[in-house]
């Protein structure tokens, strides 16, 4: 039995026959809920994780569904199917990712637009300007390039740092000129700077702005982003050519940063969830041989016996930037442990600058053309994958780690 309170609960129980069931077992849970099969019921953050992992331990037969109930209701963004989703969403509300912040701002077309507007969506979203003749064309270009691609579903979202300048009609003249069928946002410069606060992006109308392209699940949790230019394999189109500065030409002729189009789609596939979680297993590490930043040889086998975490990363990915400190912390922690920080579709140059500031202790290999990443199904970044003595994974992790997560994986693979 578990008592009530005002915290936000978080429900998992047995699917049931139709999803429209859901709505008797909220009218009659309190009243009903030590009578159902399979049903865990935990009030506020802290404690629920452990409370539901034992239930969904007892349900391994069956799908399971995961719902966030907050004042009483069930919260519409709140909702997780499938035993994967469920991982993701004990991950977010547990607090392991950052929240969107409540938002009120405005499209081109002078139409609120907050919070509500994007729940159940995932979001593509981009920090720009319509003055900026540098990044801000190319990241508009790499939308139009999105748009034929992602699903209607996935939203496309870029807010302006300079308020003064872009006010509605402005970026409704701006979306028209360079064919833009997406959202573009505004607002007062308070409203703009707190929108932007989570992201490190300060209001500019300038052209070195801090340039950022974020990932948002459709449940409304930030998952990742890109800082920089994008490449976009390609010339611009030509009302967007003409934007450019001497400065956005060099970027768009140098590639950018050096992510573009393949980065991002491979990220979006992975807002539907973490997977697999610990302990369910992925069958033998795909063997490998890349080289060091110095040119050394590695190959996973010369660590046969030796539980391995290997991290997939680049110089481009800020939460694997973020993350870095933590991981070489933790493998100090762990001197029975190896970790190989594999370098992904990346810029030498930029990974070695990146890895000397930090003054990595452990081993960074360039996997520049991406093979080895994609053996090992790697689709967004950060992935971390958990290796045991014998050469089996035991599990991964997609997204910016936390220690808690680490521990629970590097106790699994006998760390």
């Amino acid at each position: 039995r578990y008592s009530w309170d005002t915290s936000t609960a978080i429900i998992a129980i047995g699917i049931m026959k139709a999803l429209d069931a859901l709505g008797d077992v909220f009218s009659g849970l309190l009243q009903q809920h030590e009578k159902m099969d399979k049903v865990a019921i935990a009030f506020g953050v802290n404690g629920a994780v452990s409370l539901i992992l034992a239930t969904l331990a007892a349900v391994t037969t069956h799908s399971v569904v995961l719902v966030a109930v907050d004042g009483g209701r069930p919260r519409s963004d709140g909702v997780y199917a499938g035993s994967s989703n469920v991982g993701l969403g004990l991950n977010e509300l547990a607090g392991n990712l950052k929240p969107m912040p409540s938002f009120a701002l405005v499209d081109q077309f002078d139409r609120p637009y907050g919070n509500a507007a994007i729940a159940g969506h995932d979001v593509v979203l981009a920090a720009f300007h319509t003055s900026c003749r540098e990044t801000c064309p190319l990241v508009t270009g790499l939308f139009l390039q999105l748009r034929q691609r992602l699903p209607p579903t996935t939203l496309l979202l870029e807010v302006t740092t300079d308020p003064e300048q872009d006010s509605p009609e402005v970026l409704k003249a701006y979306a028209g000129s360079v064919g833009a069928g997406w959202t573009f946002l505004t607002g007062d410069r308070a409203a703009l700077t707190d929108f932007w606060r989570p992201f490190d992006v300060t209001l500019s109308g300038e052209d070195s702005h801090r340039s950022v392209i974020a990932l948002i699940d459709s449940h409304g949790f930030i998952r990742t982003y890109f800082l920089g230019a994008p490449d976009l394999g390609g010339p611009l189109p030509g009302a967007l050519q003409a934007q450019l500065n001497a400065g956005g030409r060099q970027l768009a002729e140098s590639h950018g940063n050096g992510w573009g189009q393949p980065q991002l789609l491979d990220a979006i596939r992975t807002l539907g969830g973490w997977a697999p979680t610990p302990g369910t297993g992925e069958g033998r590490a795909p063997a490998f041989t890349l080289k060091t930043l110095e040119g050394r040889t590695v190959t996973l086998s010369d660590y046969s016996g030796r539980p391995v975490m290997i991290n997939f990363w680049a110089s481009y990915c800020a939460p694997c930037r973020r993350e870095m400190p933590l991981l070489d912390a933790v493998v100090k922690e762990h001197p029975g442990l190896t970790l190989l920080l594999v370098d992904e579709r990346d810029d030498a140059g930029a990974a070695r600058t990146f890895a000397g500031q930090l003054n990595l202790a452990s081993s960074v290999l360039f996997d520049g053309d991406g093979q080895v990443g994609d053996r090992y199904s790697v689709s967004g970044l950060p992935t971390t994958i958990f290796v045991r003595g014998d050469g089996s994974v035991e599990g991964r992790y997609v997204g910016e780690t936390s220690r808690q997560s680490l521990v629970a994986h590097l106790a699994a693979i006998g760390a």
